[in-house]
């Protein structure tokens, strides 16, 4: 009989969910339509510039293209990097009812969308589901 030798791997990764649950709450449905809106117009362009490859730049290096930087000029928003807007392009699940955005994802670097909502003027909330799934939009 042949002796089985296994090998147990032992390390870091990063690949632990992060199950988080964003939620903006805003004061019109008008605002919150726009937010959405404004969400899909920036990961359309943020997608044709590769912004995923943004991030892993040099400081120095990282630079909005013409086409964005036009596009938050006209949407009047200066709050956003370079390096944030390849986060709308993570995998993330947008729903909106009436004047409330929930945003749900397993990534923790969200603050692309936190911005966008506070500049709407709404009130966020951020969670876990692991640790609050009574919390969750769809279970009230």
């Amino acid at each position: 009989m042949k002796d089985v030798i296994m090998k147990i791997w032992g390390g870091y990764g990063s690949e632990h969910s992060m199950n988080l649950v964003l939620i903006g709450r805003f004061k019109r449905e008008q605002d919150a339509e726009k937010v959405q809106k404004d969400i899909d117009r920036l990961s359309a362009q943020a997608s044709k510039d590769d912004c995923y490859s943004i991030s892993s730049d040099e400081p120095e290096d990282q630079r909005f293209s013409d086409e964005m930087l036009s596009l938050l000029r006209s949407m009047e928003l200066n709050t956003l990097g370079p390096s944030e807007l390849g986060q709308l392009l993570y995998e993330h699940h947008l729903s909106r009812n009436g004047n409330r955005i929930t945003i749900t994802t397993d990534e923790s670097e969200v603050s692309a969308f936190v911005k966008l909502f506070i500049e709407a003027g709404a009130k966020v909330e951020v969670f876990s589901a692991h640790d609050y799934p009574s919390d969750l939009p769809d279970s009230n």
